[in-house]
């Protein structure tokens, strides 16, 4: 090849290569690290707070309504009679109660007595079966009635005279208040007879007024 021919072809290629090295100057991509798509980043990952194990909450009954039908209570009782004239009575025992419908309940008692009376006191004890209707009963107290009859043995004639086993029909009213959680105290005074119900040869009769004071528990 002669002078003349390679100083062109020189030319040639050197302006081939510097218009390559424009266009790849203007085409560059630039690697900035700010620029980068935040979604493409690798971030370490927190650690997981670990979730307390779930504990059941201690399942909690409430107390049934006071009366509700179905609801058994019992209670302990101290009481006191007299007949206003001679004779006075002491009466202390133990009673349950079933509510067979709302409100109203039937109540087996039993008791021990002590019996002042003129010529010979007397020792006792009995059982009475007795109605007691909760006529008006809200969330903490009530106001009732009861009715109901028993039977008394006694170490001497009671009264004096008569027989030393009698029966003893009675009725009276009251009220309860909650004392404590489903805890009532029940106060009450009734008309209290005492006597043999002509099954003797005599049939000598006693009426008292008698109080009383009980507490009441769930059953």
């Amino acid at each position: 090849m002669s002078a003349k021919n390679f100083i062109p072809t020189r030319l040639i290629a050197v302006g081939v290569l510097v218009c390559w090295c424009a266009d790849a100057h203007a085409t560059e991509l630039l690697f900035e690290p700010t620029s980068v798509n935040a979604g493409l980043q690798l971030t370490a990952a927190a650690p997981e707070t670990p979730t307390p194990p779930v504990t059941p909450e201690t399942a909690t009954t409430p107390p049934a309504r006071f009366g509700a039908e179905g609801s058994w209570r019992w209670q302990l009782i101290g009481a006191a009679a007299s007949d206003l004239d001679d004779a006075e009575q002491a009466e202390f025992g133990a009673s349950l109660s079933w509510f067979f419908v709302d409100d109203l309940s039937i109540d087996f008692q039993i008791e021990g007595d002590y019996i002042s009376q003129p010529v010979q006191s007397a020792w006792g004890g009995g059982a009475t079966l007795l109605f007691r209707w909760h006529f008006i009963n809200t969330d903490t107290w009530s106001i009732y009635g009861d009715m109901g009859t028993g039977v008394i043995g006694t170490t001497v004639n009671t009264p004096s005279g008569g027989t030393s086993f009698n029966f003893t029909p009675q009725a009276g009213g009251g009220f309860s208040y909650e004392i404590s959680r489903d805890v009532r105290l029940m106060v009450g005074a009734r008309w209290y007879h005492i006597s043999n119900a002509n099954t003797g040869e005599t049939n000598p009769i006693r009426n008292s007024l008698m109080g009383y004071v009980m507490i009441s528990l769930p059953f």
